[in-house]
């Protein structure tokens, strides 16, 4: 006897995606229906983009490395808050508490801190940016009538 094969949420995924858009958006009467077809195509699209790889994960780590590579000079500066920041568990909190520490406290450690945070924090946000392709396109070709 064999044991059952699970399906595979992939397949799941793209043929949801094919369904919706051969036969639910082409048969829907309604501008509204199609939009919305048009929205869950997107997003089934972005969702297959994120099993392709965990870029939670990817980002977590990238910015663990930034921050580590700030971590000699904040500590060797006895600022309080960016060495308390250090302890965060999150590296989006411990980012994010620096930034606003260098913010609010100019000098050459903060513009250190914002000059390597930003660049990571920015690349991040290119790739979640493109990522959401599928979501965005959808959603601007709705906006504009092409569905």
């Amino acid at each position: 006897m064999t044991l059952p094969v699970p399906p595979d949420a992939r397949v799941i995924l793209q043929n949801s995606v094919v369904t919706l858009r051969e036969v639910v958006a082409p048969l829907a009467e309604d501008e509204w229906a199609r939009f919305n077809a048009s929205l869950l195509i997107g997003a089934l699209e972005y969702a297959l983009g994120a099993m392709e790889k965990d870029r939670g994960a990817e980002h977590r780590s990238h910015l663990i490395a930034r921050i580590d590579s700030l971590r000699a000079a904040i500590q060797k500066s006895g600022e309080a808050e960016p060495i308390a920041a250090l302890a965060e568990k999150s590296p989006f909190e411990a980012a994010s508490r620096l930034l606003v520490w260098g913010q609010n406290n100019p000098g050459a450690l903060a513009t250190e801190i914002q000059r390597v945070l930003r660049a990571e924090l920015y690349v991040q946000l290119d790739q979640e940016i493109a990522a959401a392709e599928p979501i965005k396109g959808a959603f601007f070709r709705g906006m504009a009538g092409e569905i």
